[in-house]
């Protein structure tokens, strides 16, 4: 279980820098729209192969819905978008925080409030990520500041967007199962990325597509969001949710790591500082999210 955890974190920890190469040949539309497509194409084959049960009520089918489009559609169009402006190291640092930002949303909702060592965890990983995002001379890479900063709000925007979607899928999940609802949820997202697809490709190079490109296509496809979510699953359930669901905070570690070995991205002194700030933030609010105030 623990190793289909980690295989799940280098195929996720990879994610934004296979993205952040794929911008460089294809609009980030296009990225986002392609990579979403082909997954749920593959989600729809295996939901229906498996009959995985599909949601009855019509309350349940608006969680589908939202959790579907926000999640498999939306998220990764704000990623693309965002990542055509900034560099994967910041994209790690602060979609680092989109478990806190989920945390938050659902207290707001449920009208409950988090223990109060959560909200000191949480205010030190949304410094750090406030910080990156004003700070941009902490990054080597980074070519036009003003730039990098707007890509770091999108991908900020984007987490609350996402996290919205994994709040209706987990109030989802109960009913019909995690499977059905992560695949189901790729193929619900299919309204949105086949035609968002059809409308931005014609102006696209594929001719001029190199293997790499498709390559970082293909691990955003497969390993990010098909192969990704099986094993996370499989892991979950023969690990438990609280040993496997810790292992999420080394996500952010291995897309640093693949910033400088693919992308050579510099982690300069400044940010290494904002990175353990932000980690060490959202490992204490992952900690004390659930315990008492």
């Amino acid at each position: 279980a623990i190793t289909a955890a980690l295989v799940t974190m280098v195929f996720w920890g990879g994610t934004a820098v296979a993205n952040r190469y794929a911008v460089a040949f294809l609009d980030p539309i296009v990225v986002a729209a392609l990579r979403s497509m082909l997954a749920g194409m593959l989600a729809l084959v295996v939901a229906l192969a498996l009959r995985l049960q599909f949601p009855k009520g019509s309350h349940d089918r608006l969680l589908l819905l939202i959790s579907g489009i926000t999640s498999f559609a939306l998220w990764p169009i704000f990623i693309s978008v965002g990542l055509a402006r900034t560099t994967a190291s910041h994209a790690a640092l602060i979609m680092a925080t989109l478990p806190i930002v989920t945390v938050l949303l659902a207290a707001f909702l449920n009208r409950s409030a988090p223990p109060r060592t959560w909200w000191l965890g949480a205010a030190a990983a949304f410094v750090g990520a406030a910080w990156l995002i004003l700070d941009q001379g902490a990054s080597l890479a980074v070519d036009d500041p003003r730039s990098a900063a707007i890509g770091d709000l999108i991908i900020l925007t984007g987490c609350f967007v996402c996290a919205s979607g994994y709040v209706a899928g987990g109030k989802l999940a109960p009913k019909i199962g995690a499977f059905a609802t992560t695949f189901w949820g790729l193929a619900t997202a299919l309204i949105v990325t086949v035609p968002l697809f059809a409308l931005n490709q014609h102006g696209s190079d594929w001719a001029g597509m190199s293997m790499s490109a498709w390559a970082a296509i293909a691990w955003m496809t497969l390993c990010s969001s098909f192969f990704g979510y099986l094993l996370w699953f499989y892991a979950l359930g023969r690990g438990g949710i609280e040993r496997i669901g810790s292992l999420q905070l080394l996500m952010p570690i291995f897309t640093l790591t693949g910033a400088v070995l693919v992308l050579d991205e510099v982690l300069t002194p400044r940010l290494v500082a904002l990175s353990v700030l932000v980690l060490a933030g959202t490992v204490i609010a992952h900690r004390h999210s659930s315990r008492d105030k």
